[in-house]
């Protein structure tokens, strides 16, 4: 019984030493220069300074490659429109600085996607007057809980196109928030919708839609997700709860809305959900003629697979709108022209104060001047004409 005791004891003793070594990387280090050196192997006299435990959010390593932006001048080549653009209290601008801006920064023409609608949409434009900037209403959705909702959404529109209206702002609570009275969810192709739509098409409007997000807000926030980080900041972001419809259903509504108005033009926001997967962007573009892309808040996915998105662009530069998503930004504006301009390699997709969505870098395009163009302004001129 004695040696038994005895021998518990050692082992426990043994075990808090081993415990004690390996629960200190610094101790996990000194036992392998000493196995290395038992072998032969020279090692180093100090153990090297480290930090073991670096938050994802905190780690930040700055690449060895060099890889400078060399242009003499880091903003786009010639004049833009933007066409994703974002204006007001929320997003903090002011009338003054955002014309001070546009000229700086060679912007002729500025969609503003506006979240408003009724009185708040009058007061905006009032707010911002400059004739370069073009404004977008959205659809009254407080309705939604009231009796005849669609009927009383139509009066609203008419209401908004009498005021001044270019088009319609759509975002993403459209297919995965929005409920109706008794509780269903709103589908995007909802056949209750369509007086809106129609009147849309009727009075030339455009239709900027915002359906759903990448694929990894879909997917569990965990060490699979390669936005992870992000996620981790804005776990509202998520959408892989059960209580949210799936991505490809809410997409595939979508399409059906598109394909139920063909003589209504839409614009699908962010590349359309599909600049991780080029084959499927190219199928839609092909199976929705009167629909545009644009590459705002994507150029993320586009740069990591520089090969097939230049392809892409070039082959279908006719369809394919500028935008960086939100107030004129300079930062933005030179990462974005870096990517469509040059063939610089291994950059960031975003600038200093703009946060990563994920540990990658992109590559640029060195888009032609032509299709440079086209992305730039000329296709924006000619949709956004009246």
């Amino acid at each position: 019984m004695k040696n038994k005791l005895k021998f518990l004891l050692i082992l426990s003793l043994l075990g808090n030493v081993l415990l004690g070594v390996f629960l200190f990387p610094s101790n996990v280090i000194r036992v392998k220069f000493l196995a290395y050196k038992i072998f032969g192997f020279q090692t180093p006299n100090e153990i090297p300074s480290f930090n073991s435990l670096v938050l994802v959010q905190d780690f930040k390593p700055k690449s060895a490659l060099e890889a400078p932006d060399t242009r003499k001048s880091n903003l786009p080549s010639m004049p833009i429109v933007e066409t994703h653009g974002h204006l007001g209290k929320m997003f903090r601008t002011n009338p003054e600085e955002v014309s001070k801006n546009l000229t700086e920064l060679g912007i002729k023409k500025f969609i503003n996607l506006s979240f408003t609608t009724g009185e708040d949409f009058v007061k905006l434009k009032a707010e911002y007057p400059d004739p370069r900037i073009i404004h977008f209403s959205t659809f009254n959705w407080k309705r939604l809980s009231e009796d005849n909702f669609a009927e009383k959404m139509l009066s609203d529109l008419k209401i908004d196109i009498a005021n001044g209206t270019k088009g319609i702002k759509l975002w993403k609570n459209f297919g995965l928030n929005l409920k109706k009275k008794n509780g269903e969810r709103l589908r995007l192709d909802d056949p209750e919708l369509d007086p809106l739509f129609i009147e849309c098409a009727k009075s030339g409007l455009i239709i900027s839609i915002h359906t759903a997000d990448p694929v990894a807000f879909f997917s569990p926030i965990d060490e699979k997700n390669e936005r992870y980080e992000e996620l981790l900041r804005h776990p509202e972001w998520s959408f892989a709860a059960k209580e949210f419809p799936k991505l490809d259903q809410v997409l595939a509504e979508r399409n059906a809305l598109f394909k139920r108005h063909p003589t209504l033009t839409f614009v699908a926001l962010h590349f359309a959900e599909s600049a991780n997967e080029l084959t499927n962007a190219e199928k839609f573009l092909q199976d929705h003629p009167n629909v545009y892309v644009d590459i705002a808040a994507r150029i993320d996915e586009l740069g990591r697979q520089p090969y097939k998105a230049k392809a892409f662009l070039t082959k279908y530069a006719d369809r394919i709108l500028f935008g960086v998503d939100g107030a004129p930004d300079r930062g933005k504006l030179e990462v974005y022209s870096r990517f469509l301009e040059t063939t610089d390699e291994y950059f960031d997709y975003y600038p200093e104060h703009k946060p990563r969505k994920g540990f990658w870098k992109i590559y640029g395009l060195g888009l032609s001047k032509d299709v440079l163009e086209k992305i730039y302004f000329k296709n924006a001129e000619g949709l956004f004409a009246h």
